[in-house]
């Protein structure tokens, strides 16, 4: 296997995010790769501090794209309750890596993107146009996966006492990923039904955030969106379907189960607690990595068996 990234076609080139570590994607080269770069350093500085902290750092699987009947700003909202709810149950000791603070699905994941691209015009006196790259090639899984793969299994940085194999992950302590009953807790504390839960939330995001309904009221055709006209049966029976979709997909399937970069992270800790147990001398078993899932630990088998690939390829050492 190849490691050097070699380019496939105009702007896109798959590999290894780590080179001796076996799981790849693809991801867009030039200016997004530039400001994936900067990010991940940005991620990493944020765990340093964590760890110079001394807290213990979980890193947080979470779906985040509007892909199966989801919406972006729901999973945003998913997360950042559950991270809130780990550190009331966990406590000030703990540090809990939510990546959709760092993604573009968020305004502060953008406004970190647009801080990247102003220090590269400083640095360089070259313009790199954020807002461009989102319309023309935006971004895609393969590229945040490759960027919290650096993130996860690089370790360079790692300043702690003990004994080390490098790209083993050796800041996270634990990985938490959110299951049905984080998502249906969430929901449930605005109501007694699942049902009403859902419902609820769905009318009040509708209309309170103008993004939020253009993405259930409008279809775009070569490029451009138009609101959806709802005397056509084919255009009602659209809406209706996204409607469905929206409460069927947070009724019973949110979560990382169903989300393709976790499933990715779930490969990502599997592989760096195999790492581990083959290092005996300085690992063993009890030093590998934790996983939690819907608010339990996992069983002692799990975190060594591998899900279905997302975005990525499992690759032969």
């Amino acid at each position: 296997m190849k490691t050097n990234n070699p380019l496939v076609r105009p702007g896109l080139c798959t590999g290894r995010p780590v080179a001796d570590f076996p799981i790849e994607f693809e991801w867009h080269t030039g200016d997004w790769l530039e400001l994936f770069d900067r990010q991940a350093e940005l991620v990493k500085a944020d765990v340093m501090r964590a760890q110079a902290e001394g807290r213990t750092i979980v890193f947080q699987s979470c779906p985040i794209s509007s892909a199966g009947g989801g919406h972006y700003s729901t999973n945003v909202d998913i997360a950042g309750a559950v991270e809130r709810n780990l550190l009331a149950r966990w406590g000030e000791r703990f540090f809990v890596l939510n990546p959709s603070r760092y993604q573009m699905e968020t305004k502060e994941g953008v406004g970190l993107m647009y801080q990247h691209a102003a220090a590269i015009k400083r640095e360089t006196g070259r313009n790199v146009d954020v807002a461009h790259l989102m319309k023309t090639t935006p971004p895609s899984g393969g590229d945040y996966m490759r960027m919290w793969t650096k993130v996860i299994v690089e370790d360079s940085y790692y300043s702690g006492a003990n004994a080390i194999v490098s790209d083993t992950g050796n800041l996270f302590d634990a990985f938490y990923f959110i299951g049905p009953t984080d998502v249906q807790d969430f929901f449930l504390s605005e109501a007694r039904s699942l049902s009403q839960a859902v419902e609820l939330y769905f009318a009040r995001k509708y209309s309170l955030d103008d993004n939020f309904k253009n993405d259930f009221d409008c279809i775009e055709k070569k490029g451009v969106c138009r609101p959806l006209d709802l005397t056509k049966e084919k255009e009602r029976a659209l809406w209706h379907q996204r409607r469905q979709d929206f409460f069927r997909y947070y009724a019973i399937k949110a979560g990382s189960a169903f989300s393709r970069g976790s499933h990715d992270e779930w490969n990502i800790v599997s592989l760096l607690n195999k790492k581990r147990l083959a290092h005996p001398d300085i690992y063993g078993i009890e030093r590998n990595i934790a996983v939690f899932f819907d608010g339990r630990q996992v069983g002692p088998s799990q975190p060594l068996t591998f899900a279905a690939e997302g975005y990525g390829r499992m690759c032969k050492s």
